[in-house]
């Protein structure tokens, strides 16, 4: 249609001009037998116009169109909670980014997709839901170039799905395994003259152990050296099903760590060698003609802006799109450490899944009659229990409207398999972390760190239990029952939300309760979830419960991205702080810039765990981080 319409201005301009009268006449017989000085500008009649764009098209039309990604630093889970633009994403998505890939997919005219990956900080799960695509797209006959510079686990994980890997002639592989890193602080404490008053339901949970012992427990130990073998497994098998080789083979790559270049050619991990400025020539002799590089393919149009216009750039701010009475699949993101309220108040500024923005979110699905399915995506550690309980009973009331379909990502456990438990069907990425059902609670007493610094306290109190939180003194014996029992109570009712949607499922909750941790595929052999499979397998899963067939629905992300237009409207996010408001602060957050990405995610987890526990003593979260290089 655009083409179209430039063909229609183009004529009517040339038409114009070529019929105009001249801007001076002739004065007179013999000045207008005069030859010109010049000879006049000779413009193409329409027919002439039109053949030329004609021809245009059919060149272009030769080329072999190629649609191009770029995966630069992190690929999110869900968007940008504001947008200066309203309905135009800030930030990349792992959503937006399948569904452009699917779109090459099904696109007859495409012929091969590149992929070039540059400081990704993917998540293991995220790489292989990328490699899947990569693997439909070889089955619908396309071609597909993945270009790096080097590679780390993640990135060749993506990579492996690909017909053609390609790598800098300089580069490198460097797949050194799994890890995961848990933290003691107890010795630091104990110099700090702070103590960690704990208690812990469920043996293998493992969430006091940072702040109690030097060191984990057998259970802890157990667990996470098993989640690590399982992960291991799963990356060699992985690559070795896309390469089609030998696993032992993906292994000494592993054991090997640091392969070079050519050493990676030789042996059949890397198909090219070639630099970042050769790919357009490789993939010119690959597919055996020039290429259309498509580098925007599958975007949404964004609407031209006069800057030079201010009424033009804030009608583009305010402007909203228009509403769809298309049927719709909403999708709601449960991305980080749950915590009560807007989950505004997070330590640092990775923010967090607050319990009444949740809340607010599945209660506009189920009254918004377009949805007419809900895919709950969850990638968290979990967080406060009370948080939750909210989200479980807000996700139960919409159930009993509408399908709850949940897509787990990197992680589900504690608070995060509580919310999830809430769905009617539960996907999971592969290597997901399942699990971790069992709580933890207490406080810090820091009395000694007091009198070290010489402070001095002193409490005055009625009632025989005012000081149970206090932070100078331990627990006594009877407020350690009454914790205890608290806790007990807590525990005991995530065991029952978690059957009560999954009794036909689960056979011994025993087994997969007490703060035990698995893979999806465990998992699923335990009846914890349904099925292995990304979020576009939940999406096209619970549009089949909505009886919609494909093509025919939209998505919805809900809650939508807050636009400049919702601070002066009164729209969704009106009662926050204005984007720009500016603000003193010392940001945590850039002291532990300079740490490693995973230190940094572990001591950020920890220090939320933290401020949890001085709002509410009782928590249901899991206590480390899967590392992946």
């Amino acid at each position: 249609m655009k083409t179209r319409l430039l063909g229609i201005v183009l004529l009517c301009a040339m038409c114009t001009v070529a019929f105009a009268s001249p801007s001076t006449q002739p004065a007179s017989a013999s000045t207008s037998s005069k030859k010109p000085t010049t000879a006049p500008a000779k413009f193409p009649t329409p027919a002439e116009l039109m053949k030329k764009m004609q021809s245009m098209e059919k060149a272009k039309s030769s080329l072999a169109k190629v649609a191009y990604f770029d995966i630069s630093g992190a690929i999110t889970e869900r968007p940008a909670s504001f947008s200066w633009m309203a309905g135009q994403q800030d930030n990349q998505t792992l959503r937006s980014l399948l569904e452009r890939l699917q779109q090459a997919r099904d696109d007859k005219d495409v012929r091969a997709v590149l992929i070039t990956i540059e400081d990704s900080t993917l998540n293991l799960a995220q790489a292989q839901e990328i490699r899947d695509a990569l693997v439909d797209l070889r089955k619908a006959g396309k071609k597909t170039f993945v270009y790096a510079d080097s590679y780390d686990t993640t990135s060749y994980t993506l990579a492996s799905g690909a017909t053609n890997i390609c790598m800098m002639p300089g580069g490198d592989i460097m797949v050194l395994g799994v890890g995961i890193e848990t933290m003691f602080y107890k010795g630091i404490m104990d110099k700090a003259g702070v103590k960690a008053d704990y208690v812990q339901i469920g043996e293998y949970k493992g969430a006091e152990e940072p702040y109690t012992r030097s060191e984990p427990s057998p259970e802890l130990r157990g667990e996470l050296n098993h989640v690590v073998e399982a992960l291991y497994d799963q990356i060699v098998s992985g690559i070795s099903l896309a390469r089609n080789m030998p696993s032992d083979k993906v292994k000494d790559l592993i054991d090997d760590t640091l392969v070079p270049a050519r050493v990676a050619k030789d042996r059949g991990f890397v198909d090219h060698l070639v630099d970042e400025d050769g790919l357009r020539s490789l993939l010119k002799d690959e597919l055996g003609k020039d290429i259309n590089l498509v580098q925007d393919y599958g975007e949404p149009a964004k609407e031209a802006i006069d800057f030079s216009n201010p009424f033009s750039f804030l009608t583009a701010m305010a402007k909203k799109p228009a509403p769809s009475n298309k049927p719709a699949i909403a999708v709601v993101y449960a991305d980080g450490v749950i915590q009560d309220g807007d989950g505004a108040g997070s330590l640092f500024s990775q923010g967090g899944v607050g319990s009444e923005t949740m809340r607010q979110a599945l209660r506009k699905a189920a009254r918004d009659e377009n949805v007419k399915a809900v895919v709950l995506r969850i990638d968290s550690p979990g967080g406060s229990a009370l948080a939750s309980e909210v989200m479980w009973q807000a996700t139960r009331r919409l159930a009993e409207k509408k399908p709850v379909i949940v897509s787990v990502g990197n992680m589900a456990a504690s608070g995060g398999y509580y919310l999830a438990s809430a769905g009617d069907y539960i996907f999971a990425d592969p290597s997901a972390i399942v699990g971790s059902i069992g709580v933890v609670g207490g406080k810090f007493v820091i009395k000694d760190l007091f009198d070290k610094l010489g402070l001095s306290t002193e409490t005055f109190q009625k009632g025989r239990n005012a000081d149970l939180f206090s932070q100078n003194t331990p627990f006594n014996e009877r407020q350690r029952r009454l914790i205890t029992n608290w806790m007990r109570g807590t525990y005991d009712q995530f065991t029952d939300r978690v059957m009560s949607t999954r009794k036909d499922k689960i056979k011994d909750i025993d087994k997969v309760a007490r703060g035990r941790i698995f893979l999806a595929q465990q998992a699923k052999d335990l009846g914890m979830i349904d099925e292995l499979g990304g979020t576009e397998s939940a999406i096209a899963y619970a549009a089949g419960k909505a009886k919609l067939s494909p093509g025919s629905y939209d998505i919805r992300v809900l809650p939508s991205p807050r636009t400049i237009a919702d601070y002066f409207t009164g729209g969704a996010g009106a009662d926050t702080a204005m984007p720009f408001t500016p603000k003193i602060t010392i940001s945590p957050d850039s002291i532990l810039r300079a740490l490693p990405a995973s230190t940094k995610q572990l001591i950020t987890q920890q220090l939320q765990m933290v401020q949890l526990m001085q709002e509410r003593p009782v928590v249901l979260m899991s206590p480390y981080v899967v590392k992946m290089q």
